[in-house]
């Protein structure tokens, strides 16, 4: 099922954990294998900006297969869409 494209930074979803203690488990504990609400499993890593807007800012990089699918950065934090407006929700409760 196709989700409707939306803007960045849109909606509001309750995190269980701050942006800083979830990048925070990243950093200690290394990639973490994880599986969203619908069963589909996707990695979630630590990770440093090299390109776009916030380049140099720490963020959560999210894959699934060995691909890239988003990356969450802390002003994308608690919004249902990222600043591209790639749907996040589905991965930063788990976090």
């Amino acid at each position: 099922m196709t989700r409707p494209t939306r803007p960045p930074h849109d909606g509001i979803v309750n995190n269980p954990n701050t942006f800083a203690v979830a990048l925070q488990s990243l950093i200690d504990g290394g990639p973490r294998n994880l599986i969203t609400n619908n069963g589909t499993p996707f990695t979630a890593e630590a990770h440093i900006a090299e390109r776009g807007n916030h380049i140099g800012e720490s963020c959560i990089k999210i894959t699934r297969d060995g691909n890239p699918r988003a990356y969450i950065y802390e002003c994308c934090w608690g919004h249902i869409t990222n600043c591209s407006g790639t749907y996040i929700d589905v991965y930063s409760p788990h976090l």
